[in-house]
């Protein structure tokens, strides 16, 4: 496992960690937040609104390089949405989209976004904006209150981070005075962990992410903020070996809510590979009831994540989801 660095850019082409850099967000006009680009007019080739700008998509699969926009949602009056690639915007302004000529709208037709989207994509308004994130590097939880891309030099969008700070909730209410006063606080992207189901599946599942590059204290650090079930999955991943060291790292009563949470063989794997004199310990403790018995959290500091999508369920076949 490759050690986690807080101080720069994680692979070669990504740009310098947000909070180390003011300048990257700011009032620099290369800077694009969100919340002021959705809802503004798509427009066809021959000029008509197609419809509104209601989210943009980012892969996270890729090992290395920038995370640019792949594709935009736009939503349709009485009209199934389009699901549109990059490569068919002609321009993206702050007033309106336009398409490229010529593009055939109803070729980008979709009736499910969640069916549509790759397994490495994600809805930046749906799976990030008004959820939490672990601030890996700062250690705590913060929620979402913009997200934050940049213009390229070949006029693409690229994701570099989150807002988190109050003044973000304050501009988006309408109450921009208040806001330029308040203090920016701005995390990276690879400085975080997404809390939303959508975004923790896919962020698990690919290895460029964060959470593969801590180590035992950073892993401890992250699940102690993590509902259950993200905890769980995390645990999974990393293995009984690892797990078994951030459980001797972690609260008690944290080490202790996961593993009850865990299936019992996945548990005893996790026991075992622990010093003898901590496992035998620990299979003491499990083998006692609870004194909270059927509760499977025993904090409640963190939100229960947004569940856009139940995809275990859908994988297993049991209909589709919108």
């Amino acid at each position: 496992m490759e050690p986690y660095r807080a101080d720069g850019p994680q692979n070669p082409g990504e740009r310098p960690n947000v909070h180390r850099d003011a300048k990257l967000f700011g009032h620099a006009p290369n800077v694009l937040l969100l919340s002021e680009m959705t809802g503004q007019d798509v427009l066809g080739p021959d000029g008509r609104v197609e419809g509104r700008l209601a989210d943009l998509t980012v892969r996270l699969g890729e090992q290395t390089g920038q995370h640019l926009v792949e594709r935009l949602l736009v939503r349709r009056h009485r009209a199934p949405d389009l699901l549109m690639p990059w490569a068919a915007i002609e321009s993206f302004e702050s007033t309106c989209v336009l398409m490229r000529d010529p593009v055939d709208p109803i070729s980008f037709t979709i009736t499910s976004a969640v069916e549509a989207l790759s397994a490495d994509e994600i809805l930046l308004v749906r799976d990030v904006i008004d959820t939490q994130i672990v601030d890996i590097v700062g250690q705590r939880l913060a929620r979402v209150a913009d997200v934050v891309l940049t213009r390229t030099v070949n006029d693409r969008l690229e994701l570099v981070g989150v807002e988190v700070g109050f003044g973000g909730v304050l501009r988006r209410l309408g109450f921009r005075r208040l806001a330029a006063r308040a203090h920016e606080d701005v995390v990276t992207w690879t400085d975080l962990h997404l809390t939303s189901e959508r975004g923790h599946d896919v962020q698990l599942a690919t290895p460029r992410s964060a959470v593969h590059h801590l180590d035992a204290a950073g892993l401890a650090a992250l699940v102690s903020k993590l509902d259950t079930d993200s905890a769980t999955e995390i645990f999974a991943a990393a293995g009984p070996s690892v797990a078994a060291d951030v459980l001797g790292i972690a609260h008690p009563l944290v080490s202790e809510r996961v593993l009850r949470a865990m299936p019992d063989a996945d548990a005893a794997k996790i026991v075992a590979a622990m010093p003898a004199e901590r496992a035998t310990r620990w299979r003491t403790r499990l083998a006692r009831t609870p004194a909270l018995f059927g509760r499977r959290f025993i904090r409640s500091r963190v939100w229960p994540r947004r569940r856009h999508s139940p995809i275990r369920r859908r994988r297993a076949g049991s209909g589709t989801t919108s």
